[in-house]
C-alpha cells in the first residue's frame, strides 16, 4: 500500500513531463577559430569586409548599475579576422571609442560608424579596410534619428528623419551628402525603420490611420520610393517593421507576438516591395514554447538571419536551432554570417558578476550548420 503514494507521483511527474514542449536540439557543429588579439570584451562593432571580419570597440568592463550591471568604458582597438585562414591582424585604432550602442553598416570593404545620442546622430567615421585608415564624414545637412542599425543603399548609407519626412544619402566614397524629395503621403508617418533594395527606399512605422488605444494593434505600413514618387503600400499585419533585404523581400524575422493586444498579433514578417504582399514568417517557431538554450548572436546576411537561437533562411522557410559553443558565455556577443557559417566573437558570462572584466570572453568560435 505504501507503494500507492510513490506510484501516483511519478504517474503525475510523467503526465507533467508529456506535457512539456520539447526544447528544440540544436544542430550543426561548433568549432573554436583563433582568439581575438584583444583584450576579452562584450558587445563589440563587427562587419564583413568580403574577405574579413571587422572586429571593432565595445568594453572590457563591467560596472554595476541600478539594473545589475552594465558596459563600462568603450574602447577604440579592433582587429580583423581571416575565416579561410583562421588568423588576425592588428587594425588602425578609430579616433574615438566605438560605444557598444554606436550604429554600424559595410559599404564595400569600409564600416561606416554613426556615433548616436540621446536617439539622434552626433558623428559620422569610416574605416577603409584596404587603406586601414579611419576618417571622418561631415555630418548630415539636416537631423538624422537612429534606427538601431545603419542602411546601405550601393555605396551609399541612408539616414532619415523621424517625423519630418525625408531621407539624406551619404556618398561614404565622395563624403558627399544628398537628399530625396520628402516623404508627401499623407496622413505623415512617425517613421520607425528604413529599408533599401538599392532601388527602393521603404520608410516604415505605425498605421498613422489607427489612434493608439492600448487594444487595437498599429500594424507597420510601409511608404516607398521607386526613384520618382512617394506611395504608401497596404497595410501590414505586423508589429515590427522589416528591414532586411535578402535579395527576394524584406524580413522581420523576430518570431515574437504581443499578447496584450487584441488577436495577439506576430512581430515579424515579410515584405514583396513590387506586389506590395505582406506574408507571415513560414514556420515560425512558436514562442510559446522553449526556445532553445543558445548562445544571444544576431547577424544577416542575404536570406540568412541569426536570431532567437535560430538561424532563419528565408529562401527555404527553415529554422536551424544553433545552440552554444564549449563556453560559458551567453551573449552580448557581435557576430557575422560568412559562407552559411556564424561567427561568434567575444560576449559575456551571464553568471560571472557585475564587476571588473568578469566573465567576458576573447573567443572566436564558428557554427557550421548541417550537411
Amino acid at each position: 500500500m505504501r507503494l500507492l503514494p510513490v506510484l501516483l507521483v511519478a504517474a503525475l511527474l510523467s503526465a507533467c513531463s508529456d506535457d512539456e514542449p520539447d526544447v528544440p536540439e540544436p544542430e550543426g557543429t561548433w568549432t573554436r577559430g583563433a582568439d581575438l588579439p584583444l583584450s576579452p570584451r562584450w558587445f563589440p562593432q563587427v562587419g564583413w569586409t568580403g574577405s574579413e571580419v571587422l572586429v571593432v570597440g565595445g568594453s572590457d568592463s563591467v560596472e554595476p548599475d541600478d539594473t545589475g550591471g552594465g558596459p563600462g568604458d568603450a574602447l577604440a582597438d579592433g582587429a580583423a579576422y581571416d575565416p579561410e585562414t583562421d588568423t588576425w591582424r592588428a587594425i588602425a585604432a578609430a579616433p574615438i571609442p566605438i560605444e557598444y550602442y554606436y550604429r554600424t553598416g559595410m559599404v564595400g570593404d569600409t564600416m561606416v560608424v554613426l556615433a548616436t545620442g540621446d536617439g539622434r546622430a552626433t558623428q559620422w567615421l569610416a574605416y577603409d579596410a584596404g587603406e586601414d585608415v579611419w576618417s571622418e564624414l561631415p555630418d548630415a545637412p539636416r537631423e538624422a534619428g537612429d534606427f538601431g542599425a545603419l542602411v546601405v543603399d550601393g555605396t551609399s548609407v541612408l539616414a532619415p528623419s523621424r517625423r519630418l519626412g525625408y531621407v539624406m544619402k551619404l556618398d561614404v566614397a565622395t563624403g558627399s551628402w544628398s537628399v530625396l524629395p520628402p516623404d508627401d503621403v499623407s496622413p505623415r508617418l512617425d517613421v520607425y525603420g528604413v529599408a533599401t533594395d538599392e532601388s527602393d527606399v521603404l520608410l516604415c512605422g505605425p498605421d498613422p490611420a489607427i489612434e493608439e488605444d492600448g487594444n487595437t494593434p498599429r500594424f507597420v505600413v510601409v511608404d516607398k520610393w521607386d526613384g520618382s514618387s512617394w506611395t504608401r503600400l497596404p497595410q501590414s499585419h505586423q508589429l515590427g517593421c522589416p528591414t532586411h533585404w535578402t535579395g527576394e523581400r524584406f524580413v522581420n524575422s523576430d518570431i515574437q507576438t504581443a499578447p496584450g493586444l487584441d488577436g495577439n498579433p506576430p512581430e515579424g514578417g515579410r515584405l514583396d516591395p513590387g506586389t506590395g504582399e505582406w506574408t507571415d514568417l513560414p514556420n515560425a517557431p512558436d514562442v510559446e514554447t522553449r526556445l532553445p538554450d543558445s548562445i544571444t548572436a544576431n547577424a544577416a546576411a542575404g536570406p540568412l538571419v541569426a536570431g532567437w537561437g535560430y538561424l532563419y533562411d528565408d529562401q527555404d522557410g527553415s529554422w536551424t536551432p544553433f545552440g552554444r559553443p564549449d563556453s560559458p558565455v551567453d551573449g552580448a556577443t557581435g557576430a557575422a554570417i560568412v559562407d552559411r557559417r556564424l561567427l561568434v566573437f567575444g560576449g559575456r558570462d551571464e553568471d560571472a558578476g557585475y564587476d571588473g572584466g568578469a566573465g567576458l570572453s576573447d573567443q572566436t568560435w564558428i557554427w557550421a550548420p548541417p550537411d
